[in-house]
């Protein structure tokens, strides 16, 4: 296995269209690769490799967000590295291993496709952590509405089997799921922890502590996602906590 370690100038060549388009890349190990934003990757194919310590789109501006055209990922693996605002379009990832986990910051989905078994994902709408600036919130909403206005679906996670996934910025209606184990709860239907019960957090801790965090947001729907890879106590626990859910009424699929 090669390993491609490269400073940042030589980054800026490796990112460019150019460079990258109609490339299949094998078995290569990446390591300590950053883009800084408004690159062009398209028509590449990646299958086992690994990128350690990487960041894509490290940019908080909407205007320098990456894209991500006509991509297959393939059984590669991520460690310590993180999504910056990126457009992703038309693309499919088929096996994906993350330690500890992949955090994704306000990126765009147009056709996004996740299949068999996916490390920790958390999708989250905000440009960094602690984003508190609302004009650069206000940008990202504007040009998100935009975006999702003409998408026809933007997550396909029916097929994919995760270790966890938390979903926040997309519009759950243009999310493809499996009913049974991938359902939405609503802020109609569920007015809090409270009409649980006590029963509910001691058989479900982890169901319950997802719904906690939603009933305490300002969401109005939330993902719900058996972690079909994870250990038999968390399957079980989410698996339990939905059919829980679904007797009350509070979800149907």
């Amino acid at each position: 296995m090669s390993v491609y370690s490269f400073t940042s100038c030589v980054v800026s060549s490796l990112v460019s269209v150019v460079d990258w388009n109609m490339r299949n890349i094998d078995d290569q190990e990446f390591k300590m690769v950053f883009d800084q934003g408004g690159s062009v990757f398209e028509a590449v194919r990646i299958a086992n490799s690994s990128f350690d310590n990487c960041g894509m789109s490290l940019s908080k501006r909407p205007s320098r967000m990456s894209s991500v055209r006509d991509v297959v990922v393939s059984n590669c693996k991520v460690i310590n590295s993180e999504i910056g605002p990126t457009v992703f379009e038309d693309v499919q990832v088929e096996g994906l291993d993350v330690n500890p986990i992949l955090l994704l910051w306000s990126c765009f989905y147009k056709r996004v496709c996740l299949v068999g078994k996916i490390g920790k994902i958390r999708v989250n709408i905000e440009p960094s952590a602690f984003c508190t600036d609302a004009g650069v919130l206000a940008e990202f909403a504007e040009r998100r509405a935009a975006f999702y206005s003409s998408v026809d679906w933007a997550l396909d996670i029916s097929r994919a089997r995760f270790v966890d996934f938390a979903c926040k910025g997309v519009p759950l209606a243009l999310i493809r799921r499996d009913p049974e184990t991938q359902v939405i709860v609503r802020k109609q239907d569920f007015s809090g922890v409270d009409m649980l019960g006590t029963q509910f957090a001691s058989a479900f801790p982890e169901t319950h502590t997802r719904l906690g965090i939603f009933g305490e947001s300002i969401a109005e729907e939330a993902l719900l996602v058996v972690p079909l890879a994870a250990p038999r106590k968390r399957r079980e626990d989410w698996v339990g906590g939905i059919a829980e859910l679904r007797r009350l009424g509070i979800v149907s699929g």
